[in-house]
């Protein structure tokens, strides 16, 4: 906007130059719990096995058909598969695909029709939505082998009678 003629600036009115900000110091983490790269995160032990991304499972447990029983709550089933599956992609160091969920599927007995293996899935998924305990117990219940198996060997060998889960 133009400078009205009748009213004079003085020195202190007129706009100042602002200095331009200096090149940024270095940095280093100097807190105990900073990491410098990724080749310093915690692996296994009491830090697990971390697998980046696992809240995809969800998104792809949307889109698939989850055989859930008439007595069954949807969402507790749903976590489990969840918890199953992030489990699995992180023994394997990636995000969870398809193939976690059919393995988590089978690992709980979906789609069998067996009433003792509903009954027990029931069981052991009863309110685990809301407590971490029980999801970690039941990734605990799994063997790792079978956890990393091929989904087909998986079928293979439920349909033989095997369970998969000790409760």
């Amino acid at each position: 906007m133009g400078q009205q003629p009748n009213i004079e600036l003085g020195l202190a009115d007129l706009p100042r130059p602002t200095p331009h900000p200096g090149a940024p110091r270095r940095w280093k983490p100097k807190r105990p719990g900073e990491l410098g790269g990724p080749d310093e995160v915690p692996w296994g032990g009491a830090f697990g096995t971390i697998g980046p991304d696992t809240g995809y499972a969800l998104k792809l447990l949307a889109q698939r058909d989850i055989p859930v029983g008439p007595d069954e709550n949807h969402h507790n089933v749903e976590v489990a598969l969840a918890t199953l599956m992030g489990a699995r992609a992180s023994h394997y160091g990636r995000a969870p695909v398809i193939e976690d969920a059919e393995v988590a599927e089978v690992l709980l007995g979906l789609g069998r029709g067996d009433a003792a293996t509903d009954e027990r899935r029931r069981t052991m998924t009863a309110n685990i939505g809301h407590d971490r305990a029980k999801r970690r117990a039941l990734v605990a219940a799994v063997d790792r082998d079978d956890l990393a198996a091929d989904p087909a060997d998986l079928r293979r060998r439920a349909e033989a009678g095997e369970r998969f889960i000790d409760s």
